[in-house]
């Protein structure tokens, strides 16, 4: 296999921000993501990134690889991990899940996941960027731009 080897001049420049952490518990019955977008959205946050999850879910509305459209499941299922970055006005965020019999699914977090016990959340507002969505013709999704916060 071949190797492709970048010098530093060749990466990409980082972009670099500070930051302020939130936790927040989500309580049985809850929509995750519902919950977390309108969190973000009160507090003003123009570019936040999931930093740890730890809950569990009965219902899981999940859009999987190339479909379409999501596809609910229902059941005792415990959140194993879920990632992403959240905006005001948009998201792009993945779980991934067990079932009673510790079988793995995940994908696309749609709303429609609703919390069974516990969802514990922590959350970094990235404070000197800005998060949006621009239609990209290549992947032919709604795809993350960020910039500086005016």
């Amino acid at each position: 296999m071949d190797t492709i080897e970048m010098t530093a001049a060749q990466l990409p420049a980082p972009l670099v921000s500070g930051g302020r952490f939130y936790a927040m518990r989500l309580k049985p019955g809850e929509d995750v993501l519902d919950t977390l977008q309108a969190f973000v959205a009160a507090n003003d946050m123009k570019a936040a990134a999931i930093v740890t999850v730890v809950g569990s879910l009965t219902h899981a509305m999940i859009r999987y690889a190339a479909q379409p459209v999501g596809a609910l499941r229902e059941g005792l299922f415990e959140i194993v991990s879920m990632i992403g970055t959240v905006e005001a006005t948009g998201n792009h965020v993945h779980i991934s899940c067990s079932d009673e019999k510790g079988d793995m699914f995940g994908g696309h977090m749609l709303s429609g996941c609703l919390t069974r016990t516990t969802c514990e959340i922590v959350l970094v507002e990235l404070t000197d960027f800005a998060f949006s969505r621009e239609y990209c013709p290549i992947s032919t999704w709604d795809e993350l731009v960020v910039s500086a916060r005016s």
